[in-house]
């Protein structure tokens, strides 16, 4: 029962919810996210690029329970612009979940990226910032239709 309710709950976030969310263990299949970092060009000078594979973890809060797990995140940056996968890994569940809307940004010589982490029926606002080669970042799934779901995770890229 822990393990359904967890599980549930963990598709319940940051754009992880509930109703539908497809699981498995093969890669991703969203056009154009690839594992690759993308080719400089595509970066235009004064903006880093982000482009690439990190692995780490994720812990994920709500309703008084919490749930950790292990995260791959795959990104694909154009510009200041950047889409990927936001992927947690449980020992026998894999739930990948679309990274929109994603943009590169610099302030006060940080780099922060904002996204959507699409889930269904809700969508998770998501912040990182990008030290070197470490990714830090929250998001939140808000309590409009059901419980609010806050995520912290931290990834090295590979």
């Amino acid at each position: 029962m822990f393990r359904t309710l967890s599980r549930m709950a963990l598709v319940a976030c940051a754009a992880l919810a509930v109703a539908g969310c497809a699981t498995s263990s093969a890669p991703s299949a969203l056009p154009g996210v690839g594992t690759a970092a993308a080719p400089a060009a595509a970066v235009p000078p004064g903006v880093p690029n982000i482009a690439g594979v990190y692995n780490g973890t994720v812990t994920e809060r709500s309703s008084g329970r919490s749930i950790h797990a292990k995260l791959k995140i795959s990104l694909r940056q154009t510009g200041d612009k950047f889409t990927g996968i936001f992927d947690m890994i449980l020992k026998t569940v894999q739930d990948q979940f679309p990274i929109i809307h994603g943009v590169v940004t610099v302030v006060k010589g940080k780099t922060i990226l904002h996204f959507i982490i699409e889930g269904s029926p809700r969508n998770a606002k998501a912040v990182a910032t990008v030290a070197g080669t470490h990714l830090h970042g929250k998001a939140k799934v808000p309590a409009k239709g059901g419980p609010a779901v806050y995520f912290t995770y931290s990834a090295t890229k590979a």
